[in-house]
């Protein structure tokens, strides 16, 4: 056993901080002493009785915490045995300072009180536990070479307590030594060396040794699962830890107070707040500190308003709430930016008499700080008097100057940052490394970088928190390249880098759109362990997603939870990518993780949902934002005005726009358009009449439509006077597409002539492909082959590779007897000829493609429909000149394209009287046209077909769009 417990050769010193106080003890002992010498000799029975009776009130006052009586006594006691010695270090030992202990011990040794006595196991038990206590190891080494020299006392006390000490001093090298060193280690020294390296930072290890423990048929007691469900709720490790509170309640441990407190930490830091709440609710006792932990649960989960609410709670059934409760719930309160709620708790903190405490002063200056609004021209008259007094009083600590410099930083006010700058060297506070980087931040954010990088430099040896203000710094202020340079810097000085330094150089690269300095830079945050940081997990995402990584961004989303995804990010990334069964599974995601969402997220994934196919998942993201109180925002029942629209679903465009209880300029123009796409042009110009009578200013998009509803009605005078009207009356400029649909108003009236003159006088820097392919659609209408033909090649010469100006220019070619330059461009097109439809069943996509032969089910259907329609008398129109297919050719009565092999899909599969709904990618021919009309007169349903250039609403065998399309 010696040759375990060897220790190192070591002084045995006493710390530097306890000499003075030591030799103040030493000397009144010595006169103690000689005023004992005075006294009349005690027989030594009695002697020994006096002192058993000191002990017994010495466990007294010790008993009662009553530590200065116990010492009094201690003191004046004529002889002090070994047990008096233990006693009051024990004592000290439990209710501290710790270092007392160590002086008692100096002066046992030493001999003072009378004669030397020979420390037993306890003391030395006693002694290594407090210089646990105070982390002093050279102390502890001393008492350890005492112990080798002494080794009668080793037994089972000195070898935990030598464990626990090393393990407390961060030496756990040694303490690893002698634990190995113990024959059979019991409970404690499992806890002993469990808890030395759970302290130390090395969590891991920690639970290693918990395995080992178990399995070595050690059972736990709740300190052992204390220590476990600590190194669990920092590695957040959700897996372990629920397994240990298995284990807990099989050791009948579920009902310590401690324990539960500890396991609703766990799961809150594991993001689990339903096993949170589950081991809240089944608690049978509840203190303070259970409810602290339940509200700082919410608070760090960022549900700030369920933390609200149970605070309210706390306050309603115990009536009474300390420090921790209300920096809590003063962090949930500048979450939410609720000031009237934190008026209301700053009136309890004057009630209960605690505004003197400085930790809830600084959260109270951090609450005011977070909800007042900086922009406007006296903020500061938002903080009450009371407390700008007390700063003013001299309450001022490192804590406060952070907050402080953080108003000013938000206020820009560099008057205030310097008055508090001056301050912080009158008080002190320059060594302070928060303070400086608060100081190098505030500078930053006033634009004075001179000031920030003198702050800077004067900083002896910086850490990480200034290097992060400077770097961070140099983003806010766009200095993007020369915030890397410095990171690298950073990095060559041997500076480790945190959260704030990660999510500054992020933002740099993508201010930069250097995705090659972000995989770099990713890689350094996987080595430097922060893959799972919240902050800077969604940074990435930001990152990848703006850069056009949107499948990359996707996998970070399995490094933390759903529920802290930054959503708004991916949504838009996926959009732009045009990924939108992506977007669909976020969506779903997000309802299960109770994700956040804002605004701009919602109208992209309205956005996403804007076709015919997809109605039934726009549907349910309707549902799902009406129950989140979202549909309320103008923007987003804009988006889902919309998104109706576009699904085909004018009647429930228009309940939308009849529920919003305010209307802007872009929910008229919605709905304006809403009416013109679905064939209600004549309801568009009432509501432009409406839009007047209620002053909305018209905006571009709302021209675009009323232009195109004076089109579909044939009113070229009234599209002249609004046209010019843009420019005179309302002062906006026409775009190309305004001038395209002047086009489409002359075209489809079939005054090609004044058509023709009116492209002439078309700024060229606005004649685009758009103007060409409106007046080949207005061409194809009234079958006017020059004005086809002149409309497609100018077309082709600006998009050579437009499909349909090719196959509409050689179908005038064939019209007009050019059969050798109709057969060039056969050749061209017959590469290109690829169309599709798509129609949605039960939440599923089918696609039907114009190079595939449909099921059988669906030839057999389309059989039955054709034989139906013979059987009624259909006689195909052949006089469709330019309306004829974009797609491969066939004989028969129009019901083999790919849209009509959809619709016969839809008829199989979707109950009777449904609406079917399709979307073909090509101009819909006009044989199809002409059957579904037909086919609208027999079948009692309606039928929707949308093509790239219309909506097709098929009922009582007419269509919405007029046959103009």
């Amino acid at each position: 056993m010696q040759s375990l417990l060897t220790c190192p050769t070591t002084p045995f010193l006493l710390p530097p901080s306890l000499h003075n106080l030591h030799s103040q003890t030493l000397l009144q002992l010595q006169s103690n002493h000689i005023a004992q010498t005075k006294l009349k000799p005690i027989p030594q029975n009695e002697i020994h009785a006096r002192t058993r009776l000191f002990n017994l009130y010495l466990r007294m006052y010790v008993n009662a915490g009553a530590m200065q009586e116990a010492r009094k006594l201690f003191d004046e006691m004529p002889e002090r045995s070994l047990v008096s010695w233990t006693i009051v270090m024990s004592g000290y030992a439990r209710h501290g300072p710790a270092s007392e202990v160590l002086m008692m011990f100096w002066d046992m040794l030493c001999g003072s009180g009378g004669g030397l006595l020979r420390p037993d196991s306890f003391v030395f038990a006693v002694v290594l536990r407090a210089c646990g206590m105070v982390e002093c190891l050279s102390y502890g080494r001393g008492v350890h070479g005492l112990v080798v020299k002494q080794s009668s006392v080793v037994d089972s006390f000195v070898e935990n307590a030598l464990v626990s000490m090393y393990g407390s001093c961060g030496a756990l090298e040694d303490a690893a030594v002698v634990f190995g060193g113990i024959d059979k280690p019991d409970l404690v020294g499992w806890s002993s060396i469990l808890s030395g390296y759970v302290k130390n930072g090395l969590e891991e290890e920690g639970l290693r040794i918990f395995c080992d423990m178990v399995s070595g048929g050690i059972e736990p007691d709740a300190f052992a699962f204390s220590m476990v469900l600590g190194a669990c709720t920092n590695l957040e490790c959700w897996d372990f830890g629920t397994q240990a509170h298995c284990y807990i309640i099989k050791m009948g441990f579920d009902s310590c107070l401690y324990l539960e407190n500890s396991l609703m930490d766990f799961y809150a830091k594991c993001g689990d707040l339903e096993g949170m709440r589950r081991v809240f609710s089944h608690m049978s006792e509840k203190n303070l500190v259970s409810w602290n932990t339940f509200i700082n649960g919410y608070v760090h989960n960022f549900h700030y308003l369920e933390a609200l609410r149970i605070f309210q709670i706390l306050m309603e059934e115990v009536s009474q709430c300390d420090d921790f409760s209300l920096l809590s719930i003063l962090k949930a309160v500048s979450g939410l930016g609720h000031l009237d709620h934190g008026k209301e708790i700053h009136g309890y903190i004057l009630r209960a008499g605690i505004e003197t405490n400085r930790y809830v002063v600084s959260s109270l200056l951090d609450m005011y700080i977070g909800c007042i609004d900086h922009e406007s021209l006296y903020p500061r008259v938002e903080v009450p008097l009371k407390l700008l007094n007390y700063l003013e009083g001299g309450g001022y600590d490192e804590f406060i100057m952070t907050s402080l410099l953080k108003w000013c930083s938000l206020e820009s006010s560099l008057e205030s940052g310097k008055m508090f700058h001056s301050l912080i060297i009158k008080l002190d506070l320059k060594s302070d490394s928060y303070v400086l980087s608060s100081l190098i931040d505030m500078y930053s954010k006033c634009g004075i970088w001179e000031a920030a990088k003198r702050v800077f430099t004067r900083v002896e040896q910086p850490d990480t928190a200034p290097w992060s203000a400077l770097i961070s710094g140099h983003s806010w202020n766009g200095c993007f390249a020369e915030a890397l340079k410095l990171f690298r810097k950073m990095q060559f000085d041997g500076i480790k880098a945190n959260e704030f330094t990660f999510t500054s150089v992020i933002l740099a690269c993508l201010a930069l759109e250097n995705l090659r300095k972000g995989k770099e830079l990713h890689c350094k945050i996987l080595r430097s362990g922060y893959e799972s940081n919240f902050s800077v997990v969604n940074t990435l995402i930001n990152l990848y997603s703006e850069l056009w990584q949107h499948k990359q961004a996707l996998k970070l989303c399995s490094m933390i939870p759903d529920s802290e995804i930054s959503w708004n990010f991916l949504i838009r990334a996926c959009l732009g990518a045009e990924d939108y069964e992506i977007i669909h599974k976020l969506l779903w995601r997000i309802q299960v993780s109770h994700g956040n969402l804002d605004p701009v997220s919602a109208c992209d994934i309205f956005a996403s949902c804007s076709s015919p196919v997809l109605l039934n998942v726009g549907t349910q993201a309707h549902a799902y934002m009406t129950k989140r109180g979202l549909i309320s925002h103008p923007t987003i029942s804009n988006s889902l005005i919309q998104m109706y629209s576009a699904c085909g679903k004018f009647d429930e465009a228009v309940q939308a726009f009849n529920l919003m209880p305010e209307k802007d300029t872009c929910s008229w123009t919605s709905i304006l358009s809403a009416r013109v796409e679905h064939g209600h042009p004549s309801e568009a110009l009432n509501l432009i009449s409406q839009m007047r009578w209620k002053n909305k200013p018209a905006d571009q998009s709302t021209f675009r439509s009323v232009l195109n509803a004076c089109a579909q009605m044939g009113l070229v005078d009234e599209a002249f006077r609004l046209f010019f009207s843009m420019k005179e009356v309302y002062g906006i400029e026409p775009l190309e597409e305004h001038y395209s649909c002047m086009v489409e108003v002359l075209g489809r009236a079939g005054m090609f002539e004044e058509v023709l003159d009116f492209i002439n006088g078309v700024p060229t820097f606005k004649l685009g492909p758009l103007i060409w392919r409106t007046l080949l659609s207005s061409s194809r209408i009234h079958g006017n082959m020059k004005v086809a033909q002149y409309a497609a090649e100018k077309l082709l010469e600006l998009e050579p590779s437009d499909f349909s100006a090719n196959l509409l220019l050689e179908q005038v070619l064939l019209t007009l007897g050019e059969w050798d330059n109709a057969l060039k461009l056969k050749t061209k097109t017959k590469s290109m000829r690829a169309s599709s439809s798509w129609i949605e069943i039960r939440n599923r996509i089918y696609e039907f493609a114009s190079d595939e032969n449909p099921a059988k089910e669906v030839s057999a259907k389309l059989a039955e429909i054709e034989g139906k329609m013979e059987e009624l008398g259909y006689v195909a129109d052949k006089n469709h000149l330019l309306h004829n297919a974009e797609e491969e050719e066939y004989d028969g009565v129009g019901l083999h394209h790919t849209e009509m092999k959809a619709l016969a899909f839809g008829l199989i599969s979707l109950p009777h009287g449904m609406p079917v709904r399709v979307v073909k990618n090509v101009r819909m021919c006009g044989d199809c046209h002409s059957a579904c009309k037909f086919m609208s007169t027999f079948l009692e349903r309606e039928l929707v077909v949308k093509d790239p250039y219309s909506f097709h609403h098929f009922r009582d065998g007419k269509c919405s769009c007029r046959d103009t399309w």
